[in-house]
């Protein structure tokens, strides 16, 4: 049985569809997913999927607001210049 979530991760999905760690790797973006990630007793890391979407706004704010809640950190693993900007 997994632990409670340590962590929420907001990551990008490349031009095949997958998810994954996108930072200063120059890939094109296509969409975001925002993930919990816990850690079992066996000490394996596991990530639940949350959502996905298109653009980062809506992902950002999920991500930022769950990180809240939950009083966990939130990781961005996108491009730099893709980071969203505060208003």
């Amino acid at each position: 049985m997994p632990k409670q979530p340590i962590a929420v991760e907001l990551e990008a999905i490349n031009r095949d569809g997958e998810t994954q760690v996108v930072r200063d790797s120059g890939l094109t973006v296509h969409g975001y997913s925002v993930y919990l990630r816990a850690m079992e007793a066996s000490e394996l890391a596991l990530a639940t999927w949350v959502a996905d979407y298109d653009t980062i706004g809506p992902a950002y704010q999920l991500a930022e607001r769950l990180s809240v809640a939950l009083a966990i950190p939130l990781t961005i693993l996108v491009p730099e210049p893709l980071m969203p900007i505060t208003e």
